[in-house]
């Protein structure tokens, strides 16, 4: 395997579409926290003082938000560069000189895995380096933070998993992006639907117009929405299964269980890895 990496490495190393991913998350991370400068500067923050920049806690705010869609890029990456593979003949080239079919999958798991943690990481430390003298430093408890980002590079494992499986077993580039990209968006308005069952409020309160015009506010009635008992545990679960789930917790740093959810994503990627593997050993590739 270590020849399929180094190959697969230098292939990455001449490939657009990673400088091109690459640039973008070096550009976003810089963007969101001049945005966020620019913002609070001309909301009348003084942002020169301590106090201020800690009780917004600014910096954390932006530095997080690649968890919101490193996913869709690593679908993207991964679709493309594995896809580029079939179209090429690569990968029937490397069996025929006698790669075995699970160091081929492996690969380019790891290869996609390594560019999509590069992208993220640039995505952090062009946000740090920008947002550190403009929003002041991190005010969160740094066992959160160093939980957020040991999760969220977990989460990306399963994502890779996740369209590893998808592009290694269908050989056309063109429908394993649309899978891929399909998919993510799928998995992402579903843990926003999820997000928002779960966040629903217990009571709702109306307000009534009384013949004056007066407005006033009525009594705060039961939410027939509101989850409670089994469903409730049924939807926390499965909003912290989905890797789009777990991304939207990490960006707003709204997880209250690291464990359980770097668990998750562990298991999402062990099953999708397995299944993926299993499949491609049986697939005819002529």
């Amino acid at each position: 395997m270590t020849k399929l990496l180094s190959a697969n490495l230098l292939r990455l190393w001449k490939n657009n579409t990673f400088w091109c991913s690459l640039g973008v998350c070096v550009g976003l991370g810089a963007l969101a926290a001049l945005g966020e400068f620019r913002f609070q500067v001309g909301m009348g923050a003084d942002l020169s003082l301590p106090e201020v920049a800690q009780a917004k806690a600014l910096l954390e705010g932006q530095f997080f938000e690649y968890a919101a869609f490193i996913g869709i890029l690593a679908a993207e990456f991964i679709s493309l560069f594995i896809g580029t593979e079939y179209s090429d003949g690569a990968i029937r080239n490397k069996i025929v000189v006698g790669r075995s079919r699970l160091s081929i999958y492996f690969a380019n798991l790891i290869t996609g895995f390594a560019a999509s943690l590069l992208c993220m990481a640039g995505y952090m430390l062009s946000c740090l380096a920008v947002g550190a003298p403009l929003l002041g430093w991190f005010t969160k408890p740094a066992p959160l933070l160093l939980c957020a980002i040991f999760g969220s590079v977990v989460m990306l494992a399963a994502f890779c998993a996740i369209f590893t499986f998808a592009s290694m077993n269908c050989s056309k580039k063109s429908t394993s992006a649309v899978i891929c990209l399909l998919g993510v968006f799928v998995l992402l308005f579903a843990a926003v639907y999820l997000n928002a069952r779960l966040e629903a409020p217990e009571f709702i309160s109306g307000y009534e117009l009384s013949v004056g015009g007066e407005i006033s506010q009525a009594v705060p009635e039961p939410n027939p929405h509101y989850l409670t008992g089994l469903e409730r545990e049924v939807y926390q679960f499965l909003y912290d299964l989905l890797p789009t789930g777990q991304s939207l917790q990490y960006t707003t740093l709204g997880f209250t269980d690291p464990a359980k959810l770097m668990g998750l994503s562990a298991l999402v990627a062990a099953v999708f890895s397995a299944a993926g593997a299993a499949l491609f050993r049986r697939k005819d590739l002529k």
